[in-house]
């Protein structure tokens, strides 16, 4: 990637040093022209936050070409009450309307992507998307006939053999693998990213906030992630570019099932530290 560069309007930049203080690795500097610019070789070592772009009051700094103007100003946030209801009330989600999410809603889904957090700002997640009920049709019709198809030749992989105890199911045409999800969201990472073994599950857990926040429900589809790994020919599908591992596949669309309460569940353990 190209290094980055910023750049500072002189007329509106009042010299505060905020954008100094709050790059965490010291990487700016005021000039011999007064102005806040990159160290020696601090472009090389820059985390790409946009740290300095976000917390300039005058709206002087643009980082790489993204101008502050076109970032939106800090908007309400919704009460920690809110948020704790979102939270306790989602549910893991088998029973969906054979419905289409409207489009608007999937492009918020989309353009939040862009806004999960990773590691040294690495963002090259890969989100592999059904957004069409019958496109997740021809999902669920595959992939009940290739394991089926498996079972029959005795070819069914090993890290799936227990699938073989569902062939009853599958030969009465119950969707085991998509839970008749009308939508899934396949989220994939290089293998050379940062933190690519944590990135793809932060993914998916802000995309079913979202989700859950517009009337939708999520499903991780653990089984539906199992079998994409484990034939080949089924992953092919999903169109992820060379270089990238898939990681979870998350199924959504609007729950056919309403729930009256919130459940029990059994609490985790919890320790407060003390001084050692």
């Amino acid at each position: 990637m190209p290094l980055p560069t910023i750049q500072v309007n002189s007329d509106q930049c009042i010299r505060c040093g905020l954008c100094l203080k709050d790059c965490l690795a010291k990487l700016l500097a005021f000039g011999d022209d007064g102005l806040p610019a990159y160290v020696p070789g601090g472009a090389a070592r820059c985390f790409r936050c946009q740290h300095c772009m976000a917390v300039c009051p005058q709206g002087a700094l643009s980082w790489s070409g993204k101008n502050p103007e076109d970032s939106p100003l800090l908007g309400t946030v919704c009460s920690p009450e809110t948020l704790q209801n979102l939270l306790y009330q989602r549910r893991s989600i088998r029973s969906y309307l054979r419905k289409n999410v409207e489009s608007e809603k999937f492009a918020r889904l989309r353009e939040a992507m862009a806004f999960v957090p990773t590691g040294c700002n690495d963002h090259r997640l890969f989100f592999a998307c059904s957004d069409d009920l019958a496109v997740t049709d021809m999902f669920r019709e595959a992939a009940r006939k290739a394991v089926l198809e498996k079972i029959a030749s005795g070819t069914l992989p090993g890290q799936i053999a227990h699938f073989a105890n569902m062939k009853p199911a599958l030969d009465a045409g119950v969707d085991i693998y998509f839970r008749n999800a009308p939508h899934f969201v396949a989220i994939a990472v290089p293998p050379d990213a940062k933190d690519a073994h944590i990135d793809p599950y932060i993914a998916a857990t802000q995309f079913e906030l979202l989700a859950g926040s517009m009337g939708l429900g999520t499903c991780w589809g653990g089984m539906a992630t199992d079998l994409f790994l484990a034939i080949p020919e089924l992953q092919e599908n999903l169109d992820l570019p060379d270089g990238v591992d898939l990681k979870i596949v998350m199924l959504f669309g609007y729950p056919s099932v309403k729930y009256a309460r919130i459940p029990q569940p059994e609490p985790c353990g919890w320790v407060s530290l003390k001084s050692f």
